[in-house]
Formats: C-alpha cells, structure tokens, sequence
C-alpha cells in the first residue's frame, strides 16, 4: 500500500511538472507595430511574473491552463488563455486613449523605396537528420530552447517590411492626403487595420501590403 502511494504522489510531481511550460513572445503596438517595452505579463490568479525587455520580448513560465495578463501603461490590458496557444506568442495591446492620446513613430523614410534588410539571425539548431541520428541530444533542454527563441525571432522577421511601411512617414502622408483624414482618425483606421488583417502582417511585398491598406481605407472612410 505504501509503495503504491509512494508511486502515486511520484506521477503526481512528474505530471504537475510536465504541465509547466516556457512561453516566450512578443508585444507590440497594435497600430505601430512597434516593440513595446516594459508590458508586464502576470499568470492570472498566481503571484507570479515578469516583463518584456527593451526589444518587447519575454519569457515566461505557466501551465496551458493558465491564463496570461499583458499590462502596460497607457494600453488596454488582454487577457490571453494559454489553451490552444503556441508557445511562441505574438501580441498586439491597443492604445488606451482615455489614458495616452498621442502615439510615437520612430522610423526612417523606407516606401516607396528600397525595404531595408533587418533580419535577425535565428539561433542555429539541428536539421532532421541529425535530429535522427542523435534524438537524446536534439531532445535536450538547451536545443528545445533554441528551437522556440527561434522561432519567436523568424515571427519578429516575417512582419518587418509590413512593419517598415506601417511607420513609414510617407505612407502615413499619402493616406492622409487621399483620404482627407487627421492624424488621430488616421491612427485610428490604422489601428483597425492591423487588428482585423492578421494575414497582411506577412506580406513581403510593399505595393500588396499599400494596396490593402487603400481598400481598407476606403472602405473606411465611406462608411463614415
């Protein structure tokens, strides 16, 4: 009997572990897109935490049952349930205008021109084969690591010229100008853009991504 207790709260200390997983991702401005610093992510209903680092980054261990709570000053909060989730997350804080009524764009002149090249280089790991033939070593904690900083990086690279041409000064004038709009409606507009066209985030291509952004505006401004 007592083995048989002993084997069960044995099971019970592997599988709470087992449950527990590292999440990492990123935080950005819903409108910019920019990478937000400082966002404080909380598992809800636990005393526990962290925050992202001055590229919007983190890392952060919970359970899949668990619920995350992004917060930062100045933005709405979200509450996101681990269930279903990758483990590498991309999330996107609205600006809270009752709080901050002005948003910052840092950016250089980047449309119509040439899409600078930023790409970050993703941490190496190993191809399938090697993967084959040594699975205790492709298993181990450090390359399972790798794999997820990973691919948190190749998300940061797919959106960078959607990115680029969001914040590019001249897209913003252009807009403006043909839609006879402020820059507070501008925003706006933007900000539902980049909410409800997930998909457009992965564009490589300026001119698919500006002629998006012209039908979402139009549309916009005539439902007004």
């Amino acid at each position: 009997m007592l083995r048989l207790l002993l084997v069960t709260l044995a099971l019970l200390i592997v599988s709470s572990t087992v449950a527990q997983e590292i999440y990492r991702g990123i935080v950005v401005d819903s409108a910019s897109l920019n990478n937000l610093p400082d966002v404080h992510i909380s598992v809800k209903n636990l005393n526990r935490g962290t925050t992202t680092n001055t590229s919007g980054s983190f890392l952060i261990s919970a359970k899949v049952t668990d619920t995350l709570i992004f917060s930062a000053i100045g933005y709405h909060s979200v509450e996101l349930p681990l269930m279903f989730e990758e483990d590498a997350l991309f999330i996107l804080l609205r600006e809270n205008t009752l709080l901050l009524s002005e948003i910052t764009i840092r950016a250089s002149r980047l449309y119509p021109n040439k899409i600078e090249e930023r790409t970050k280089t993703a941490p190496k790991t190993l191809d399938k084969i090697s993967g084959f033939v040594s699975p205790f070593d492709y298993f181990w904690r450090l390359e399972r690591e790798k794999r997820k900083l990973s691919r948190v990086i190749e998300e940061n690279n797919r959106t960078q010229t959607f990115r680029q041409v969001i914040t590019d000064p001249d897209v913003k004038e252009i807009m403006m100008e043909d839609y006879e709009v402020d820059e507070d409606r501008y925003y706006q507009i933007i900000e539902q853009f980049n909410l409800t066209h997930a998909a457009v985030h992965y564009f490589t291509d300026p001119d698919a991504i500006m002629e998006a952004l012209h039908t979402f505006f139009t549309n916009q401004v005539s439902e007004k």
